[in-house]
């Protein structure tokens, strides 16, 4: 038994898939485009025109300072930096932008009266008015201001036809609006560059105001504080005994004379001098102590024998006899060496050497008493002095947090008289500046009237919507494909049976053409009858040749026998089962063999409709399954002789029981035995059982399965019900299969004639 899948069944997504799903679906998308772009077209033909109106500004570089007091604040006086030009823009596009202006627009053009601000009904918002609860109305012949739903219903149709736009990189903004009129539209867009104007002016103005009367207010308050720290600095000058000379320094400050600071800085530099006179003389003391000659003497002429008038006069003495020493010590030597120390001469000679040590003994002694006399001095002089610095310095002392007092207050007084100076100053030149530096909007391009209506744009509309009924038709196909359960293709029904089929039939025109005129031939048919029969009227279609390859199949079938009873059912209506029996009837009689084919769809006989059978008078199967009848009416084809049709007969009551008796075995046994093959056109099989009874007496079932028609679902339940009894052998035929299809190639062939 062949084993069903029972997964879901899923297929690869290709190109030539995806193709054919979108040609399966070609309704869908042609009709939801059509009616995207007949929707479009009844856009443009209703929506009102409306024109556009654009004007361009620029924001030019200014203080935000009412009184330009950013120099004495340390603000930035140079070019803003690009955040603060981007915060700029964005301001200004917010004002204009703002309900302020709207509203001023709207009551100095009367664009409430006109034709885009009447109110239109929306039912969705009149629902929701009706659910949601309503203030008290507006009173009437008011101000907009003092009317908020007529307010709120006119700055809601403004602001959705005002478009602000800044510019980026650039100190541009633009303005553009809506309206059915083309004169409103750029009156609408000036008046607002106007009113932006007008408020920037005002609130520049009005901050101006602000805050010079408040700084005139300060600054009464700050000459008050300035008189009152001068009177302060006067008075700390006058204590801490301090002069103002009436100049200045280099640097702008103010000299002055102190008489206690003048006298401890005198003090000092005697101090300074006594000490250094006491250590001199205090060295030159030391030296002398030694009682050195030559040491002594090597004093003259040096920084320490200026010391004192007396000491420098003893020390060039003492040179001198040092001198006069050294001569005589030479001579003696010279005469002792040259007369020899006997004689006469030498003894005056040592005698005026011993005379002249003594003199110079002598100086040594005065000059080092008077350097001990200078050094006592010279301490006394600078204990005195010492003094006197320390008298000075504690005078100083006691005024040193007078003076302080005095220089903070002479700055803090300085500060202070500059500080109202200069905000007097500029206070004085607000009014000329703000009229100068007034408004900082320029206007680039006004708004000018437009020549033509910016909407309906029919091109773009119409274009979009065929882009947007192809994209939701193709939505739709997607959607449609995905939860079709039809067969659509040969791999989908191999895939849902798990089963190899036994043919692939293409479809077949309804209408066929008639070549010959309505004659009786034999007893059966005539010619026009006959031609009800694809595989007469059409013989080298490709249904045709593709029954010719069932055939094929039958005869030469793989289980090594050909079956003579063929049982033809489909899982559910209108799938071409009789279509199949007749014409696979028709190309086996051709094949020289003689077929039976066997109507036994007792409850809507197709092949009776199909000739225009009179059931009520035909003997048929029911009447020999019932009884009342032994022999079969058996109908003949006039070009087909070999092909006998038994009808169904007249609609029987209980089809199934009759079926069900064992008398129908008996009939298909002789059947089988007088005919080469039986061909049984049977009902469905999931509306009724009858399909399922002939299965167990035929030797093959051919389950026909019409693309685009039998669904998956109901072909598995089918396929599962026939091979639930393992004597039966199942064959599959897909049927239907277009001419254009990419699963059966023959159109276009020069080996068929189309049907």
């Amino acid at each position: 038994m062949t084993r069903l899948l029972e997964g879901p069944v899923t297929e690869e997504l290709t190109i030539r898939g995806l193709s054919l799903m979108l040609k399966r679906r070609l309704k869908i998308i042609a009709s939801v485009t059509g009616a995207c772009f007949g929707l479009a077209i009844l856009i443009c033909v209703v929506m009102t025109p409306r024109y556009e109106a654009t004007g361009e500004i620029q924001l030019q570089k200014s203080s935000s300072d009412g009184l330009r007091l950013e120099a004495m604040t340390n603000a930035a006086a140079g070019d803003s930096d690009a955040l603060d030009a981007s915060l700029t823009l964005q301001t200004q596009a917010s004002i204009l932008e703002s309900d302020t202006l709207a509203l001023k627009v709207i009551e100095k053009l009367s664009l409430e009266g006109t034709r885009d601000f009447k109110p239109i009904f929306n039912p969705i918002s009149w629902v929701l008015g009706a659910l949601s609860p309503s203030g008290p109305n507006d009173p009437g012949q008011v101000a907009l201001e003092e009317a908020p739903r007529r307010r709120t219903q006119v700055l809601k149709v403004f602001s959705k036809h005002l478009k602000i736009k800044p510019v980026s990189g650039t100190r541009l903004i633009e303005i553009t609006y809506l309206s059915s009129d083309r004169t409103t539209a750029a009156r609408v867009v000036n008046e607002l560059i106007a009113s932006l104007v007008d408020y920037t002016v005002q609130v520049r103005n009005k901050s101006t105001n602000e805050a010079s009367e408040w700084l005139s207010a300060q600054l009464a308050d700050l000459k008050k504080q300035a008189e009152l720290k001068q009177s302060k600095v006067a008075q700390l000058q006058h204590d801490a005994g301090v002069f103002s000379l009436g100049s200045a320094d280099a640097n702008g400050k103010e000299l002055s004379y102190n008489a206690t600071l003048d006298r401890l800085q005198q003090a000092t530099l005697a101090l300074s001098t006594a000490t250094s006179n006491r250590i001199i003389k205090g060295g030159v003391y030391e030296m002398v102590k030694k009682g050195d000659p030559e040491l002594i003497s090597g004093l003259a002429g040096s920084s320490l024998a200026g010391a004192s008038p007396g000491v420098n006069n003893s020390f060039n003495l003492l040179q001198s006899l040092r001198g006069q020493q050294a001569a005589l010590q030479t001579q003696v030597a010279t005469d002792t060496s040259k007369y020899g120390s006997a004689n006469p001469k030498l003894a005056d000679e040592r005698a005026s050497l011993a005379s002249l040590n003594d003199q110079i003994k002598e100086e040594v002694s005065r000059i080092g008493e008077r350097a001990g006399n200078d050094f006592h001095a010279a301490q006394v002089v600078e204990r005195d002095q010492q003094a006197v610095f320390e008298k000075q310095r504690r005078a100083a002392d006691k005024l040193n947090d007078k003076a302080i007092g005095y220089t903070i207050a002479s700055e803090d007084a300085a500060d202070s008289r500059q500080l109202y100076e200069t905000l007097y100053s500029r206070l004085k030149e607000a009014g000329v500046m703000e009229g100068l530096h007034s408004s900082n909007i320029t206007v680039v391009d006004p708004g000018r009237v437009p020549a033509k209506p910016v909407r309906p744009n029919v091109p773009l509309y119409l274009a979009v919507s065929l882009c947007a009924g192809a994209f939701l038709g193709t939505c739709g196909a997607f959607f449609a494909e995905a939860t079709d359960d039809r067969i659509q293709n040969l791999e989908m029904l191999e895939e849902t049976l798990h089963t190899p089929i036994l043919a692939v039939l293409p479809k077949v025109n309804k209408a066929l053409p008639k070549k010959i005129g309505p004659k009786q031939i034999g007893s059966g048919f005539t010619t026009s009858t006959d031609r009800r029969i694809t595989a007469l009227e059409v013989p080298n279609s490709a249904f045709v040749e593709a029954l010719r390859g069932l055939r094929t199949a039958l005869m030469h079938s793989k289980r090594g026998f050909a079956p003579k009873v063929i049982l033809v059912t489909s899982a559910a209506e209108d799938e071409g089962k009789s279509t199949v029996s007749l014409n696979l009837a028709a190309v086996l009689v051709q094949n020289d063999a003689r077929v039976l084919l066997v109507e036994a769809d007792m409850r809507h006989p197709a092949l009776s409709r199909l000739f225009h059978f009179d059931n009520s008078n035909v003997i048929g199967l029911s009447n020999i399954l019932s009884g009342s009848r032994q022999q079969p009416q058996l109908e003949c084809f006039s070009e087909l002789p070999n092909l006998s049709l038994l009808p169904a007969g007249p609609v029987a009551s209980s089809p199934s029981e009759l079926l069900g008796a064992r008398g129908l075995r008996t009939l298909i046994e002789q059947w089988s035995a007088a005919y080469d093959y039986v061909i049984i056109d049977s009902p469905p099989i999931l509306p009724v059982t009858d399909a399922l009874i002939l299965s167990r007496l035929a030797q093959l079932t051919l389950l026909v399965v019409r693309q685009g028609v039998s669904t998956r679902a109901n072909l598995k339940r089918a396929y599962r019900m026939l091979v639930e009894d393992d004597s039966s052998h199942v064959g599959v035929v897909l049927n239907g299969i277009g001419q254009d299809s990419g699963y059966y190639r023959y159109k276009g062939s020069k080996y068929y004639t189309e049907a």
